[in-house]
């Protein structure tokens, strides 16, 4: 029984998508296959177009074959007595390629059917494998550009566009869930590029395992953002628990990359324009914490709360003048023990008992360190307005003054 005559190429009016195949990687599927076999191997696509062969002069030419194979779905054998039927086509067996259901092209081995037959399904299946793993590949870098999309959407809008909604919801991506937005800064002075490139792929790929749940995207070669759960398991919002996780995961990264990084979070704000608000102010700390704490590798937003507000390249001449009642404090010898008296005794409520005893003083020592600090800076801290200014210059003041 002669094989019926191969049918046309789909033309403009065939309708189902199928996914195209990369040509190099036929073309290795072709010189692997080769390899093992010995005969000549064509990869078709689902056209019927030859886009990989060990015969170069054979690209570009519709083999009557795999025609044959797409209008069937199944396996067309052709014995050396039927070639004149198939135009160019030359004895061999062809076979289809499917990812998932689709049938995306074909392979065809060149020889004798009853010789290739038993190599035939074991190159079919090494391609299909190739193929579909090439496939998920592709699929998942296409999320990941969706992920990266959808989070510069939310830090720049406060509306997300409808294709990026549905995409969220596609990728299950629930957008009511709240979240508060951090910026991961590579220290990368003196590092190459290539290789900081890499280590930043190393990074972003620690950031999105999914028990984490963030949503993940490079600002720059240096900087990363990062939308975090902003909940505790209770449902509340809690400096103390983002700090904790901050610390495991700054560890992490750097046992897994050597990067030295540094991390900014931003304020926890509701409603509908809240995460862009969070990216700015994460942004805002990370940029006035590299100068007033050079050293610190975690940035809290709301520690940093009244140095950020008051920070603008506009108002520098007010920044001077706000940080100018410890000037004559840091001008003293032993200014770091009076400074570091002071953070104390404000960050105790100005409470002398609680303050000797985190420092480890007699209260008698205490109110000493305390006139000091009064003499030198000439205020007096039993007013309130002398208070405000030392507490707000302690603020901007940099951390290496």
């Amino acid at each position: 029984m002669q094989p019926p005559a191969p049918t046309a190429p789909p033309g403009p009016r065939d309708t189902v998508a199928r996914p195209d195949i990369d040509p190099a990687l036929a073309q290795a599927i072709v010189d692997r296959s080769m390899a093992i076999t010995g005969c000549n191997i064509n990869v078709m696509d689902a056209r019927g177009v030859i886009i990989a062969s060990g015969d170069p002069a054979r690209l570009g030419q519709v083999h009557d074959g795999a025609l044959l194979v797409l209008a069937r779905g199944n396996a067309v054998e052709i014995p050396p007595r039927a070639v004149g039927q198939f135009g160019g086509a030359r004895p061999g067996v062809n076979l289809p390629l499917r990812i998932g259901q689709a049938i995306v092209g074909c392979v065809g081995l060149t020889g004798a059917p009853g010789t290739l037959r038993p190599f035939a399904e074991l190159v079919r299946m090494a391609a299909e494998t190739m193929l579909d793993h090439a496939s998920q590949s592709r699929a998942q870098s296409r999320d990941a550009r969706l992920r990266e999309e959808l989070v510069l959407s939310l830090v720049r809008e406060a509306a997300t566009p409808p294709a990026l909604a549905r995409s969220a919801a596609r990728l299950g991506i629930d957008l009511r869930q709240p979240r508060v937005a951090a910026i991961i800064a590579i220290r990368s002075e003196g590092q190459d590029a290539a290789a900081l490139l890499g280590e930043r792929h190393h990074l972003i790929t620690l950031l999105c395992e999914p028990e984490r749940g963030n949503l993940v995207a490079p600002l720059s070669l240096d900087e990363i953002a990062v939308l975090k759960p902003a909940l505790t398991s209770r449902g509340t919002w809690s400096l103390d628990w983002h700090r904790e996780r901050a610390h495991r995961l700054l560890a992490r990264a750097h046992a897994a990359t050597g990067l030295e990084l540094r991390l900014a979070l931003g304020g926890f704000v509701e409603g509908a324009t809240g995460l862009v608000r969070s990216f700015h102010t994460a942004q805002a700390t990370l940029e006035v914490g590299r100068r007033l704490h050079p050293a610190r590798p975690l940035l809290f937003y709301d520690e940093m709360r009244l140095a950020v507000l008051l920070d603008a390249p506009s108002q520098d001449w007010r920044t001077q003048e706000l940080r100018a009642p410890l000037r004559p404090l840091l001008a003293a010898s032993g200014h770091a023990t009076l400074l570091h008296t002071l953070r104390t005794w404000l960050a105790h409520g100005m409470r002398p008992q609680p303050t000797a005893a985190a420092l480890g003083l007699h209260r008698n020592s205490l109110d000493y360190r305390l006139r000091r600090i009064e003499r030198l800076c000439k205020i007096d801290l039993a007013s309130s307005a002398d208070i405000v200014a030392l507490y707000l210059a302690l603020h901007l003041t940099p951390d290496a003054s």
